[in-house]
């Protein structure tokens, strides 16, 4: 048996959560997502723990002084949002491009993983973001 059997027979992921990324310019990061995303849903008292609901999880974003790299944006970080309808995979991209996101894959549907609507943008900081949406949803 392969190692890599044994290590997922150890342990079932179901989800994802709590996407977290430390920026070193941390207000105008928050400014970038502010713009995108409307106003966080939530801020701690000390105003360095930044977050907006994003389904069952979170996308929070930190101070890079509590980073593993302090001093620096997020290095090869890439995580994806799932929008409700295809057609809003379209309208976050361009959101993201007019709030100064780098372009990137423009819309298109795809067969990765299964149907969707993809693209993705990077944002100011180096941050890859993924907008998705399935295109043959359970019930649909």
């Amino acid at each position: 048996m392969s190692d890599d059997v044994e290590k997922k027979d150890r342990f079932k992921i179901v989800d994802l959560n709590y996407v977290s990324l430390y920026y070193e310019d941390f207000q105008t990061a928050i400014d970038f997502y502010t713009e995108v995303l409307g106003s966080p849903e939530n801020v701690d008292e000390g105003g360095e723990i930044i977050g907006w609901r994003m389904g069952a999880t979170w996308l929070t974003l930190f101070p890079a002084k509590e980073a593993a790299h302090p001093g620096s944006n997020p290095r090869n970080a890439e995580f994806a949002i799932q929008v409700a309808e295809p057609d809003q995979v379209d309208v976050l991209y361009q959101a993201f491009i007019e709030a100064g996101a780098k372009k990137g894959w423009e819309p298109f549907d795809t067969e990765m993983y299964e149907a969707m609507r993809f693209s993705y943008i990077d944002d100011p900081f180096g941050v890859r973001i993924d907008i998705i949406c399935p295109l043959n949803p359970e019930g649909k």
